[in-house]
């Protein structure tokens, strides 16, 4: 790995970090989703790094990929657990960490997070060049079971690369014998997901508010074309959401929404359900990023 390489993961793991603490500070029951986002996201860029996705705030049965729309009113409440995933990037080179918090504090949420946390930590411990992916989901599959957690089987970590923020390898939450294994110069994401109450799998919503540009597609509605040249000039192949839009580009919502629509649909982007579990179930997740520079294994955050 390059030293400018590692230098630009090493500046994103440290606005990272500012990320996070902030999270942990400022979120109280009370809070509106979309400000929280806001915050988190603005905080990224006035330190002078870029957003790697936008914020995943996920409640409680919800496993991942809820954004808030601009006109969310979703509000955190006291009896809630919360996923917070943030991305960072520095020249395009991701940190890709979550942390749960919670709000509800009973014996068993409790449990859930320092198990969910205590398998992504005895997972990262095992990493060394030649490590077997499939090894790190045995290792989160056991701490959970353990533990009278269900890891979701069909959730998993990944290789991150520059301006990609999801690539092979797929890293299981359970011993699935993947031999695929860990390389020097790369980096990856290791991501445990635990839940109680639910079935150890999640499934699509219909809700989507987080896009990717998949390619360039000629269409023939004019702002079609003007919503997908702003989204690779402006997200560089990253996901952005329908709410920065909004904000950014100057379009009515029956436009946006109609462009969007059609883009979709000739596979020029692509969409980022969110994804959730049985209803009345409880997901915790915790998330690190490593890179592996000159043969030494580093967790960034």
């Amino acid at each position: 790995m390059k030293d400018s390489v590692f230098e630009s993961y090493q500046t994103a793991a440290k606005v990272h970090a500012l990320c996070r603490a902030r999270a942990r500070e400022f979120i109280q029951p009370g809070m509106k989703l979309v400000d929280i986002a806001e915050e988190i996201e603005a905080l990224t860029k006035k330190h002078g790094c870029g957003i790697a996705f936008p914020l995943n705030l996920s409640l409680n049965h919800i496993a991942a990929h809820y954004t808030p729309s601009a006109d969310d009113e979703t509000v955190v409440e006291k009896g809630d657990v919360l996923k917070v995933d943030i991305g960072v990037h520095k020249n395009g080179y991701i940190v890709d960490a979550a942390i749960t918090l919670d709000f509800a504090q009973t014996p068993e949420t409790k449990n859930l997070i320092s198990t969910t946390q205590r398998a992504l930590d005895e997972a990262f411990a095992l990493v060394q060049v030649g490590t077997e992916v499939g090894e790190i989901g045995a290792k989160v599959e056991q701490v959970m079971r353990e533990n009278d957690v269900l890891p979701i089987n069909n959730l998993s970590g990944h290789g991150v690369d520059q301006y990609v923020a999801h690539c092979d390898p797929t890293i299981p939450n359970i011993g699935n014998g993947d031999p695929s294994e860990f390389e020097d110069g790369c980096a990856y994401a290791i991501e445990p997901f635990g839940v109680i109450n639910g079935n150890g799998a999640i499934t699509d919503d219909a809700r989507v508010e987080i896009f990717e540009v998949n390619e360039k597609v000629s269409v023939r509605n004019a702002n079609a074309r003007k919503l997908m040249d702003f989204c690779i000039e402006t997200y560089e192949g990253l996901p952005f959401a329908e709410r920065w839009l909004e904000r950014d580009l100057q379009m009515s919502a029956f436009q946006r929404k109609i462009a969007l629509r059609e883009l979709l649909q000739v596979g020029a982007l692509m969409d980022h359900a969110v994804l959730k579990e049985k209803k009345g179930s409880t997901v915790a997740q915790f998330e690190t990023t490593l890179v592996i520079n000159k043969g030494k294994v580093v967790r960034l955050v």
